[in-house]
């Protein structure tokens, strides 16, 4: 996501969303030491989004996660619509 919102040619043209799945809940959690970078991603204008079927099946409480992310019902559901949308996917 940084390579892409520092490349000049892509300047004004995104929109991203970090769409938070399955194992990838970690990222979102408050004991993991990612809070100042998603900040950074997010008042860059990038979309922080967890699936909520995650953490059901997880027993994870929105407590542990950080108070600035969105939740979607599921991952791969905002995935499709997003892909439906026209947007790109980019797996890491």
């Amino acid at each position: 996501m940084k390579n892409a919102l520092a490349d000049p040619r892509l300047q004004g043209k995104l929109q991203l969303e970090l769409v938070v799945f399955g194992g990838g809940v970690d990222v979102f959690r408050k004991s993991q030491p990612y809070e100042a970078e998603l900040r950074a991603l997010q008042q860059q204008g990038v979309l922080l989004a967890q699936g909520q079927n995650t953490m059901k099946e997880r027993q994870i409480s929105p407590d542990e996660l950080f108070a600035f992310i969105a939740y979607v019902p599921t991952g791969n559901g905002e995935l499709i619509i997003r892909q439906q949308q026209g947007w790109a996917l980019v797996h890491p």
